[in-house]
This record gives C-alpha cells, sequence and structure tokens, in this order.
C-alpha cells in the first residue's frame, strides 16, 4: 500500500491544532492517521524551524541545519542567560559565539554573501533555539524577577486558601483559556485560530474541553461537521475564535453549570465577559 505524502504546510497545520486538540479530534477534523500525527510531533521543531517551501513533502534540502562546532556549550550558556533571569536574545548567543567560536564564525561569514551573512546567522541561530526548545524574548524594563514573581503568587496563594477554606477540593474549579494561530505560508491571507477551555478541579478531575473556533456561528461548520466531532467535548464558532458573552454562557450552561453539585469557588480570569450579570445569573441557576 503506497503511502500518503502530506505537505510541510499540512504538517504545521496539524501541530497549531495539536497545541489545543487531541490527537483524536485532529486526526477526525484533517483526516490524517493518529500515528502519523505523533510522528509530526515528534519532529516539532525541526517542522517549525522550517525556511523552505512550504508546498514540499520533506524536511530535506530546505529543512536541513547548517553545523555547528558546539552545541552543548550553546546550549548551556543559553541555560545560564535564563537562569539568571535575563531575556535571551541573538546578541548574546552571537556575543558567545565570537568569544568561543570565531574561528568558526569567520569561515561562516566567508561562505555567505556580505550583504547576507549577518542574515544568515541570525535565521542558524533560531532554527538551534527551535530545536532545542528555546524560544528568543525582548529584554523589558517591566520583566520582575522571578523571585517578586513566586512572593506575589505565594501571597495569592495563602490569602485564597483562608478565604475559601470551607471549600472541599471537589468544589474548587479553575478555568483557563489557552489559544493559538499560525499562519501556514507566506501566501495565504488569513491565520488559523482556536481557543480551548480548560478547567480542572482541585481534586485533579478535568472537564469536557470546550473547543472555540474561527468562523461565523450557525454557519456550515456548526451544522454540518460539529455533529461528527468526537462527543467527549463541546465545540463553538466565534468570528475570532475569542471567549465572548455568548460563548461564556455557553460554556456555564453546558459545561460547568451541569458539573456543579453544591456550592462551589470558581477561579478564572477577570474578563468582561466572565464577570457579568447575566453570568451570576446563569450561575445561580445551576
Amino acid at each position: 500500500m503506497r503511502r500518503h505524502s502530506y505537505p510541510i504546510s499540512t504538517k504545521l497545520e496539524a501541530l497549531v491544532l495539536l497545541e489545543t486538540a487531541s490527537d483524536r479530534l485532529v486526526s477526525k477534523a484533517l483526516g490524517i492517521p493518529r500515528r502519523t500525527l505523533r510522528n509530526w510531533t515528534d519532529q516539532h521543531f525541526e517542522l517549525l524551524s522550517y525556511d523552505g517551501n512550504k508546498k514540499n513533502t520533506k524536511l530535506e534540502p530546505g529543512g536541513r541545519s547548517e553545523s555547528f562546532p558546539d552545541p552543548p556549550g550553546l546550549v548551556e550558556f543559553i541555560n545560564r542567560v535564563r537562569d539568571s533571569e535575563r531575556a535571551l536574545t541573538t546578541t548574546h548567543m552571537i556575543t558567545w559565539i565570537k568569544i568561543n567560536q570565531r574561528d568558526w564564525l569567520m569561515q561562516y561569514f566567508s561562505t555567505k554573501k556580505p550583504t547576507a551573512a549577518y542574515s544568515s546567522l541570525l535565521k542558524l541561530l533560531q532554527r538551534f533555539c527551535s530545536r532545542h526548545g528555546f524560544s528568543r524574548q525582548r529584554p523589558t524594563k517591566n520583566k520582575l524577577k522571578q523571585s517578586l514573581l513566586s512572593e506575589v503568587h505565594d501571597e495569592f496563594a495563602q490569602e485564597f486558601h483562608r478565604e475559601y477554606v470551607a471549600y472541599g477540593k471537589d468544589c474548587v474549579y479553575n478555568v483557563d483559556e489557552t489559544g493559538g494561530s499560525s499562519k501556514i505560508s507566506a501566501g495565504e491571507k488569513h491565520s488559523m485560530r482556536m481557543t480551548a477551555v480548560l478547567t480542572v478541579r482541585a481534586d485533579g478531575s478535568k472537564l469536557p474541553i470546550l473547543f472555540i473556533m474561527k468562523g461565523q456561528p450557525g454557519g456550515r461548520i456548526e451544522s454540518s461537521e460539529f455533529p461528527t466531532f468526537p462527543e467527549d467535548h463541546h465545540y463553538a464558532m466565534q468570528e475570532n475564535a475569542w471567549m465572548d458573552r455568548r460563548v461564556w454562557a455557553q460554556y456555564l450552561r453546558d459545561v460547568l453549570g451541569t458539573n456543579l453539585e453544591e456550592p462551589s469557588v470558581v477561579l478564572m480570569d477577570n474578563f468582561e465577559a466572565h464577570v457579568s450579570d447575566e453570568s451570576y445569573k446563569i450561575m445561580l441557576m445551576s
């Protein structure tokens, strides 16, 4: 049986969806075997750093990484920068290379056009970071020390537990929304977007996920495709795949409200859609 080949653009699309959905759901939505999706997940660093033609089906030659003389040394340096709570930038990495791998750097520049050498080095370092799971950061004057953030976190946790000590772990819920978007290729006008609403109870129990997809409410996807999606979770359409009052009301009625059996505490972001008279009324009626 001939194996089906998928373009890089499809693999990137799947990786975006897998950030907020299970491989089962993505397999159903895209018609791709779950084993294939897991293989792409194992390659996600290489796929995300790919800068070739996304119509290709293989990473080579467009995604072939250039050799670097001391990857462990650079990784160790990056970890030291992050451990000292400084923003990681390509300037830091280039400075390290100038000091520790100057001969390699001169040789690398000699193989490039003068007008493109520095840009090429930046792309090499960006791919290096992607392959090793590092994200580049922008320095900011408002960046707080980790010790201060931990102190604020601890104070909030103590105050929260004092205020709601009478509630058991089966009555405390944490609601979080996570979303992602990606423009699969430069020629595309629109980016894909999906938001997942996740709720976990203090005893470790997880509620069904609400997937908010970008599209027209009441349109073809909602009427024709939603019924084919896995029944374990819930789905909603919104023009920007964002949480709004309508979708939040749906979540309260269909997901959160159906799981509350007694007075409970719900911890969530202080968004306007979350905190409203309508939300209070729905919860009081649950």
